[in-house]
């Protein structure tokens, strides 16, 4: 399986709320808010986990405790194994591309995987489903960016509207580290031949504000 970058360096300005808080009281910080019996990141890093890729998994805002979650015994393994580096970004109030360009070096293998550690009902299944695709095991259909399938980007969706994981060629990567600070990767995107694979509801939703938090947390990973 292929690296996964998922960046987790953001302040989480949008959950800030006076009825959010994190166990120890707290303002709350989103990453380490309590999901399905761990917390929003560590359901996420367990999704790409277990699908076999190496993560590496971005910290910035509060990284010494994002990182402090992954020391912890049942992360010892894949640490030690190398399957689990965390990749730390000084400059991550420049925004999500930034956190991405800051582990495109130690990205390795023909492709990479870039979720996000807000999307907790992100499955395992979501990760191979882009890895066969791209390997022509299993049916995809060109997105509206062309048609070429040996460079393309594939991209997880849900009734025709992209989501994540996405699945790139390691040679768009330096492409992608030479865009200006604050830019956004989908508009990049756009201009390259994308593949959209259907992996239903998971692909677009995650945790983006509190309403967001409190309907995950009642509805549960299902």
């Amino acid at each position: 399986m292929f690296d996964c970058v998922m960046p987790a360096a953001g302040a989480s300005s949008r959950m800030r709320s006076s009825r959010m808080r994190s166990p120890d009281g707290s303002a709350a910080f989103k990453p380490l808010l309590p999901f399905a019996g761990a917390t929003l990141a560590e359901t996420a890093a367990a999704a790409a986990l277990g699908a076999g890729c190496r993560l590496l998994l971005v910290v910035g805002y509060r990284g010494d405790e994002v990182a402090a979650a992954f020391d912890a015994a049942p992360y010892r393994a894949f640490r030690e194994a190398g399957s689990l580096l965390v990749v730390r970004n000084p400059r991550w109030e420049e925004g999500l591309l930034g956190s991405i360009q800051a582990a495109l070096p130690f990205v390795r293998g023909e492709a990479f995987f870039i979720a996000h550690a807000d999307m907790p009902f992100l499955r395992s299944e979501g990760y191979a489903a882009l890895a066969f695709a791209r390997a022509g095991k299993a049916p995809a259909r060109p997105g509206a960016a062309g048609e070429g399938l040996e460079e393309a980007a594939f991209i997880a969706s849900c009734g025709g509207k992209r989501g994540h994981p996405v699945l790139l060629p390691s040679a768009w990567a330096p492409a992608i580290a030479a865009l200006p600070p604050g830019d956004r990767l989908w508009p990049f995107l756009r201009e390259k031949p994308a593949v959209l694979v259907e992996i239903g509801q998971e692909a677009l939703r995650d945790i983006d504000s509190p309403g967001d938090y409190e309907l995950a947390l009642r509805s549960g990973r299902s």
